[in-house]
């Protein structure tokens, strides 16, 4: 009830043309001051988790690596790309992996030959995209075990091999 007489509100602003509502907004709508009704990983559904491990990736990656994060959840045909980031010069293309904690496989280990295969080929068309190319380019995991609450523990594995 509150939260949408607060979004009412922040729209009537945005209407109004008040300066920097815009930005109270986006952070609004995107939930992330509402770290107290953040659900477990158990409550959460296939796509909530997914979304939750990319943003958790995607600020991971800026903060503790220091990547420019470009773009996110880059498609084309049936590939996909989670992340696309900047390390300096070099073109970073980010596969995150989101398994349990007591998962048998590990997040890097869980990308099988098909899965590669389809990588790479994303990431040929989108550096044919480019009006400029790279000078280096490669390929990292971050994988993210969690448990049952709240926790989870974020791995990065650097130029993985996508042979």
């Amino acid at each position: 009830m509150v939260a949408q007489w607060v979004e009412g509100f922040i729209l009537i602003c945005l209407m109004l043309k008040f300066p920097g509502i815009d930005k109270i907004f986006s952070a609004f709508q995107s939930r992330q001051w509402m770290w107290w009704r953040r659900k477990s990983w158990n409550a959460m559904s296939r796509s909530e988790k997914g979304a939750r491990g990319e943003a958790l990736a995607r600020a991971y990656c800026s903060k503790k690596l220091g990547y420019r994060c470009l773009v996110r959840n880059w498609r084309s045909g049936r590939g996909e790309i989670d992340l696309i980031c900047l390390d300096g010069t070099a073109l970073v293309f980010v596969e995150v992996r989101l398994r349990p904690v007591g998962a048998r496989i590990s997040g890097v280990h869980s990308i099988d030959a098909e899965k590669k295969a389809v990588l790479r080929r994303t990431a040929r068309a989108y550096l044919q995209g480019l009006k400029r190319q790279p000078k280096t380019y490669r390929f990292d995991v971050v994988s993210i075990a969690f448990s049952g609450s709240n926790q989870y523990k974020i791995s990065h594995y650097r130029n993985v091999a996508l042979f």
